[in-house]
């Protein structure tokens, strides 16, 4: 064995995700988009932060959270992840760490008592984070940590503690990347095209056509591109890394309950899920 790569479900080389911040109310429009373009994405989620029911904001407020009913009912779909984002939006780096861990796990245990599911996916309120908030989010069961350091770049990350967007929908380069995701030809290590951003930044801007856009250009090819939240393409590749393969290469045991596809030396192979694959795969 010589070269093998990661490829994702139905061997396909290309992945696209979306991560959207602070449960605002022009969430619910970029849902409806993402049903009518079958995206997938992930939405990280303030409870401290949940509008009262019957509040009244002023006219021209384009800033305005959901409610805790509303999340319910906006959040509880097939395309859709809810991540951590502290349960009070807690600058991490400027707050004692036994204060931060209780904010991560505050927030952890009222998305799960809300979604029934389990929640490890976070993003870091205001990208701010180091080392030592990292550790705890280790520490607090978190999978993976978004930041908001745009890489321009479509490769998956060194460290899932450490995730790095390939840019904000704001981005001038937006469609330019976006053709380029389209249209290169695959040969080596898999893409991720991965875009952040917060909705309101649409009402504010007036440009939600450049989110449709970017849904029309990259959405509507399953066969080339995977659709997935953060979560998804996280446990996947920490599956990947996995991997048991015997000393001389030629066999590969795939000890996860996620069917796995691999590029082994120009030739691709479905590895299922709990099973050693006997095929010389050298």
């Amino acid at each position: 064995m010589n070269e093998m790569y990661v490829r994702f479900p139905g061997g396909r080389k290309k992945a696209f995700t979306i991560s959207y911040d602070d449960n605002v109310t022009q969430d619910e429009r970029l849902i409806r988009l993402m049903e009518k373009y079958k995206i997938s994405g992930t939405f990280n989620i303030i409870p401290g932060w949940f509008a009262q029911e019957g509040a009244v904001f002023p006219p021209d407020e384009t800033y305005i959270n959901v409610t805790e009913q509303k999340a319910l009912e906006i959040y509880k779909n097939d395309l859709v992840e809810v991540a951590n984002h502290g349960y009070n939006h807690t600058k991490m780096t400027t707050t004692p760490e036994m204060l931060v861990l209780d904010d991560i796990l505050k927030c952890r245990k009222k998305l799960e008592a809300m979604y029934d599911a389990i929640v490890t996916g976070f993003a870091y309120p205001y990208g701010w984070y180091n080392k030592t908030v990292m550790d705890v989010l280790v520490q607090a069961g978190i999978s993976y940590a978004r930041t908001v350091n745009s890489t321009g770049s479509f490769r998956l990350p060194d460290n899932w503690m450490e995730l790095n967007p390939t840019c904000h929908h704001d981005d001038p380069h937006l469609m330019e990347l976006a053709q380029s995701f389209i249209e290169d030809d695959v040969t080596e290590h898999p893409y991720l095209f991965y875009v952040w951003g917060h909705t309101f930044e649409f009402d504010r801007n007036k440009n939600w056509d450049v989110i449709e856009r970017l849904f029309e250009q990259v959405g509507g090819k399953e066969k080339d591109i995977w659709y997935a939240t953060n979560g998804e393409l996280c446990e996947y590749h920490r599956a990947f890394e996995k991997l048991v393969f015997s000393a001389d290469g030629s066999q590969a045991y795939n000890p996860s309950c996620i069917d796995l596809w691999a590029e082994i030396d120009r030739k691709l192979y479905l590895l299922p899920a709990g099973k050693r694959e006997k095929r010389r795969i050298i």
